[in-house]
């Protein structure tokens, strides 16, 4: 079924949006001026009737904002991650977008949820129905109630030319609440504690090979919360023939990963690159694995994908490989 064939039977009263983060400049984070304000009325346009959460923090300047809903969460602070081989700390916003989605999301009273960054907008309501546009599932990958629409931005199949498991996109989330709520609602993450036995080296989840990016820790947290047979992560490139078919079952299964304008995501400047990254995953490539997966009659081929991106990758990739085995060498 088609995007565009969809039928749209979600009501937008239906519907809670959760803005999360900051509205303003936040202890390092650079924000647009004005770009919350711009996320708000967007939602008015495009989802009139939905009931709009702001989750933020204190001390921020909501004012002129009026959300239906304001939360002005107290801040967890930076995370500690990693160590250098100085022994100077490496911190990371890991609480801060848990808390900010999570408390959101558990004042929603309507069945669907939005999760959203607060310097994000929308553009269109489409993802409403392609929600329900592909509703073939593997029986025995179901992990959440219904799909979950996700974006394709900073979804990456490949990191330094290999193939990776568990980095989709935080961007934004749209689906039953409940199921937002697996993703989101997860322990904070401690502290690291530095190792004086390991002074003089880098200390991070996965040393001395690389770590895993943020986003593959989010996602093996609460993907091992659904499924304690999921493995912990240890660092970027872990991965097996088993783990990576497992993974790509469950994004079939459970997830539409669409192209920020098949949903309606509008991205500030800095989020928007000069052309499609290799490394990200594609429409294209998650309908592939949905014909594999879910529904052998999709019209979708590898030349599809080759046609667009994969001539792209076959170019790239390799160059990415080496040059990352030359770093590992070096060091």
């Amino acid at each position: 079924m088609s995007l565009s064939q969809a039928n749209m039977s979600i009501d937008f009263k239906d519907i809670s949006v959760v803005i999360q983060g900051p509205v303003q400049a936040y202890q390092g984070r650079s924000q647009e001026p004005g770009i919350t304000h711009k996320c708000i009325a967007s939602i008015r346009t495009h989802l009139p009737g939905a009931t709009i959460i702001l989750s933020t923090w204190e001390g921020q300047d909501c004012h002129g904002l009026n959300p239906d809903i304001l939360l002005l969460n107290k801040d967890p602070g930076a995370t500690i991650v990693s160590y250098n081989a100085k022994g100077e700390p490496g911190k990371l916003n890991f609480n801060r977008q848990i808390v900010s989605s999570a408390e959101g999301l558990k004042q929603v009273t309507t069945p669907y949820a939005v999760k959203i960054r607060s310097d994000n907008f929308l553009t269109s309501n489409d993802f409403v129905a392609a929600q329900q546009a592909f509703p073939a599932r593997n029986d025995a990958s179901k992990l959440f109630t219904q799909k979950v629409v996700t974006n394709t931005s900073y979804f990456r199949r490949y990191a330094d030319g290999q193939k990776i498991v568990m980095l989709p996109s935080d961007f934004f989330h749209f689906g039953l609440t409940e199921d937002l709520l697996k993703i989101w609602d997860i322990p904070l993450f401690p502290d690291r504690e530095f190792d004086p036995t390991k002074a003089g080296s880098p200390q991070y989840r996965g040393a001395p090979k690389v770590g895993p990016h943020a986003e593959q820790i989010y996602c093996n947290a609460w993907l091992r919360k659904l499924d304690s047979t999921v493995p912990y992560l240890q660092h970027r490139h872990q991965n097996s023939p088993e783990l990576l078919a497992y993974w790509e079952r469950f994004i079939a299964s459970n997830l539409v990963v669409l192209e920020p304008e098949q949903i309606g995501l509008g991205l500030i400047q800095r989020f928007i690159p000069k052309s499609k990254r290799p490394n990200e995953i594609c429409h294209q490539d998650w309908l592939l694995l949905y014909k594999q997966y879910c529904d052998p009659s999709i019209a979708i081929s590898k030349f599809d994908i080759f046609k667009t991106i994969g001539w792209k990758r076959m170019c790239k990739l390799p160059f990415s490989y080496i040059k990352h085995q030359l770093t590992q060498i070096k060091k």
